[in-house]
């Protein structure tokens, strides 16, 4: 009898605790802040075509709690340069290239169709003074360098008589229409467009800030952009004035068809006073296929349960940062986990493998998990990004 009471009582311990373990580790994920990017409508897709591993995959690795971590900044992209696309007839009577120093480079590139221009069909000129070629490369140097450019393209330096104003480029011979870009690697007028994020989802809104100075002092700035789409489809973008005096440009991409997923460019043609810049500036669009349901569970192990809610049939990896609570009393970066598995539509679950074997001496609790991010591995699209997703 005192051996069944015995039984029953353990019996009761260990449901208790299982039943608390359980409640203390299952949770919310942390509430998402405006930096994050967090799916809300999913999106079906067609299954991806091609061969992709289907074997799960998890690994983890011990972090150094004393080096810091980073992650990587959106582009922040600087422009020297613009370009004008010009037709013969405006060669003829002289291209206006306004100038800020000297030693530019200017490529002259025929669209499909113009007739190629060589060297002595090309003049510069700044008033009645003649300006001197420096430096000369034709289409077959380049090619022979790894530089991709079409057949017929000159690239020159400018030499003597460059500066500062206005040049006069002039060509003879020419038919067709041509790109002229033009680069002053030594200028201190520089156009900057930086995009808010690396990465968003179709339907969610990007913002591209864009800024011009002249040896770090901001400048007036007036400026048009063109959002380019992989597929080279294109629609203007409408630049406004931010609240701190700076242009900005908002806009939604939109996957038409789910032809246009991946690498985008928001073009951007300033004009800063008489001197034009043009900058580009590149992100990535995905289509929304999956997101973390929004529980999150750790075991006793520190292992980390996330349940996945696909919506389209792909590879989908889950990513983390587990960090501890050191002996001062900081939290510190301590374990880095990733996991990934092949997923029919439906709800399914990764587990992030951190160890207690990555735990420094003197490091525990409480935790926190941090750079939560879900990848679709199939379509190379990242889909949520969470900067602080649980504590534990």
């Amino acid at each position: 009898m005192h051996t069944l009471n015995i039984s029953r009582l353990g019996l009761s311990c260990v449901l208790v605790l299982g039943m608390a373990q359980a409640a203390h580790a299952a949770q919310r994920l942390l509430p998402a802040t405006t930096s994050d990017q967090v799916p809300t409508l999913l999106s079906t897709q067609p299954a991806p075509k091609g061969v992709i591993e289907r074997k799960p995959v998890t690994f983890a690795w011990a972090l150094d709690p004393t080096a810091a971590l980073t992650q990587p900044a959106p582009l922040a992209a600087d422009s020297r340069e613009y370009w004008q696309t010009v037709d013969a007839a405006t060669l003829a009577k002289g291209v206006d290239l306004p100038m800020t120093t000297a030693g530019a480079l200017i490529r002259i590139s025929p669209a499909q169709g113009a007739a190629p221009l060589p060297a002595d069909a090309l003049s510069f000129t700044a008033g009645r003074r003649s300006i001197a070629i420096a430096q000369l490369a034709d289409a077959q140097s380049l090619q022979q360098a790894g530089m991709p450019v079409s057949n017929g393209t000159q690239v020159l330096r400018l030499g003597a008589g460059s500066g500062a104003g206005h040049v006069q480029l002039r060509a003879t011979n020419a038919r067709g229409n041509y790109v002229v870009h033009v680069f002053e690697p030594t200028s201190d007028i520089v156009l900057n467009a930086q995009a808010n994020r690396n990465a968003v989802l179709a339907g969610q809104t990007m913002r591209v800030s864009i800024v011009a100075s002249r040896a770090a002092q901001a400048l007036p700035l007036q400026a048009q952009a063109l959002l380019v789409a992989p597929d080279g489809s294109n629609a203007p973008v409408k630049v406004q004035r931010a609240t701190d005096g700076s242009l900005e440009a908002i806009f939604t991409p939109a996957l038409r068809n789910n032809r246009v997923a991946g690498l985008w460019e928001l073009q951007v043609f300033g004009m800063l006073g008489d001197t034009p810049r043009d900058v580009r500036t590149a992100f990535a669009v995905g289509q929304p296929t999956a997101r973390f349901n929004g529980s999150v569970a750790q075991s006793a192990d520190l292992h980390v349960s996330l349940p996945v809610q696909a919506a389209s049939a792909g590879r989908y990896e889950a990513r983390g940062t587990l960090y501890a609570t050191a002996p001062d009393g900081q939290l510190r970066a301590v374990s880095e986990a990733h996991a990934a598995a092949w997923m029919q539509p439906g709800q399914h679950t990764l587990q992030l493998p951190f160890s207690k074997a990555h735990l420094p001496s003197g490091y525990g609790a409480p935790y926190e998990l941090q750079q939560l991010e879900l990848h679709d591995q199939s379509r190379m699209a990242p889909l949520e990004i969470r900067a602080h997703a649980a504590r534990f």
